[in-house]
């Protein structure tokens, strides 16, 4: 696998090094748009390509033309995905991209003696440029066409259109072995950027993740934009995972991961007979910025249209993951990286996703969704009390619906456990298994168990306080409450019809008593550092209840009385010298 700069093929073709909107390091948005396709896949010794090439044509010519209308300064689709019938017609037509901009499509399989002939197909429109490989073999090449305009080295004012194609270089280690047995493999990956006021973009296609070592990871991962297309039943693999990882692990925080595969599910007919993928999509954008826009209002956005916010806490790195459904998606994103660029505007806050759309048959185009089905609505049941009201709270606030969830079953392990990179269902781990709640399709057995788990809890602690029997101190919630989270309260769960806010907890069926405690310990701890002066701190450790179920299968409320009166005054934690009365 070698790293072969875009500048010097062009050279060689006397073509000069385009400037690429997305790879100027300045402080301008740039617009991308995804094509995550639903897999109708056909694959044989021949290769692999859409099995319904009518209805692939219809859709990836419509997003195209998309892409040109929106004017996007990178497009991108999966492995095996684009026709070459509909790109050669686009590059025909005159409507590839315009200066500055980049396409990188996944395109179907094609033998390089097919490849040939489109180059000279395309010869007085187009300059076709790819590694030379075996013309006579009858194995095909799964390729990834960039597209984009080049300056003409004789007149720089003039350009021509570029077709560069990269050649996955591993095949994938499928039970029916039709890439080992059918595949070519390339050994080049393209290097756009690097130049010291640019950023560096590079492509891997599936299963180059296989042969990437360390030493390639750490030529390109600096002020770079890595995109991974991939046709994938495992993009959680720990091949793929590691790839990743040796992107992430370096200490600057100017390194991109955009990878993108099919659609969840996919159906692959190989040698004629279909086989079944139930898997994830797992596409998603990887970065690492110190500027990422936490805020609710960004992620929210995001979330109602398909991208949602995780925590990869073992590279403090921030994965969004796009929804699992077939759709294109338009964002417009901040740069990689931002050089010469004054401190004060140099705000990189990650991407922000603008559209969704969805295809439609019966209308036979692309069309915009108002909001994403995140598959929350599947997991509750909304004939439960508690269920519905958490639903409800999700529709305007997803991520309040988590908070809610976390503090009533007591899950928070720091005073800030609110914030997305602390709150325990937005991180996780190499495994890369989403366990957020209000994004349930995911289904993992460990998701499956963590969103199960904190649903019920949270419906047998709202039995608890419907029932009524409830301490003294928070008698107000009788007959009237609502389950609420606010940063104002954050250490609070409920309120009563009084406008009194409260801390309840119900920690299921397996906690101890030390456990407890502890619990007990940590809360009024952040109870105490969330609060503006003492006597806010002890009304609200005195409106604060936990309750477990026993030995005796009872449910059964901790020490009501343990914070009722202190007879200590000063401004230090009553969680250390306070003594109860």
């Amino acid at each position: 696998m070698d790293v072969i700069p875009v500048k010097e093929i062009l050279l060689e073709n006397r073509l000069g090094n385009p400037t690429l909107n997305a790879l100027i390091s300045n402080v301008d948005t740039y617009e991308v748009l995804l094509l995550q396709p639903h897999g109708d896949i056909e694959a044989d010794e021949n290769g692999v390509r859409n099995r319904d090439h009518t209805l692939a044509i219809n859709q990836y010519s419509l997003f195209l033309e998309d892409a040109n209308k929106k004017q996007a300064d990178l497009l991108i689709t999966p492995e095996y995905s684009m026709p070459w019938s509909v790109l050669e017609t686009v590059i025909k037509e005159g409507q590839g991209p315009t200066n500055g901009k980049l396409w990188a499509l996944g395109c179907e399989s094609i033998k390089i003696s097919e490849l040939d002939a489109l180059k000279s197909a395309l010869d007085s429109v187009a300059t076709v440029i790819y590694e030379p490989l075996d013309s006579f073999s009858p194995k095909f090449v799964s390729p990834l066409a960039y597209v984009f305009k080049a300056p003409i080295a004789a007149n720089l004012e003039e350009s021509r259109t570029v077709i560069l194609v990269q050649f996955k270089t591993e095949a994938m280690g499928d039970v029916d072995h039709f890439e080992n047995i059918g595949m070519q493999k390339g050994t080049h990956l393209y290097l756009f950027g690097g130049d010291d006021a640019s950023i560096k973009l590079v492509s891997l296609i599936c299963a180059d993740a296989f042969g990437f070592e360390d030493t390639i990871a750490k030529k390109i991962h600096d002020r770079a934009l890595i995109l991974h297309i991939q046709l994938n039943p495992n993009p959680r693999h720990e091949s793929f995972l590691a790839c990743r990882s040796n992107l992430l692990r370096y200490s600057r925080d100017e390194t991109e991961i955009l990878c993108i595969n099919w659609a969840s599910d996919v159906i692959m007919e190989i040698n004629g007979q279909d086989k079944s993928w139930k898997t994830i999509a797992g596409s998603a954008w990887y970065l690492k910025t110190k500027d990422f826009d936490e805020s609710d209002h960004r992620l929210c956005a995001n979330h109602r249209l398909g991208l949602y916010y995780t925590y990869l806490q073992p590279h403090r790195s921030h994965a969004l993951f796009f929804n699992y459904e077939p759709a294109t998606f338009l964002l417009t994103a901040t740069k990689v990286a931002h050089i010469g660029v004054p401190g004060s505007a140099s705000k990189r806050t990650g991407p922000r996703l603008t559209r969704t759309c969805t295809w439609n048959n019966e209308a036979n185009k692309w069309i915009v969704l108002d909001a994403v089905d995140d598959g929350f609505s599947t997991l509750v049941d909304e004939g439960i009390d508690a269920q519905s009201a958490i639903k409800q709270i999700a529709d305007t606030n997803p991520f309040n619906a988590e908070r809610i969830m976390a503090l009533s079953s007591g899950e928070i392990n720091k005073n800030r456990w609110y914030e997305v990179k602390s709150l325990d269902s937005c991180v996780i781990e190499l495994p890369e298994v989403v366990r957020r709640i209000t994004f349930a399709q995911d289904m993992h057995e460990d998701a499956i168990k963590f969103r199960t788990s904190r649903l019920q809890r949270f419906s047998r602690l709202w039995n608890i306080i419907e029932q009524n029997d409830l301490p003294p101190s928070i008698n107000d919630l009788k007959g009237d409450f609502e389950f609420q989270w606010s940063p104002n309260n954050p250490q609070q769960n409920i309120k009563s019809s009084i406008e009194k806010y409260a801390t309840v907890i119900y920690v299921g069926e397996d906690s101890t008593i030390p456990q407890i405690e502890k619990t007990v310990t940590r809360v009024n701890s952040f109870i105490y550092e969330s609060s503006s002066d003492i006597n806010q701190c002890i009304s609200a450790q005195q409106r604060f209840h936990i309750w477990y179920r026993d030995n005796n299968d009872q449910i059964v409320l901790y020490e009501p009385h343990r914070n009722l009166n202190y007879d200590q005054t000063g401004d230090e934690s009553p969680v250390d010298i306070g003594r109860e009365q």
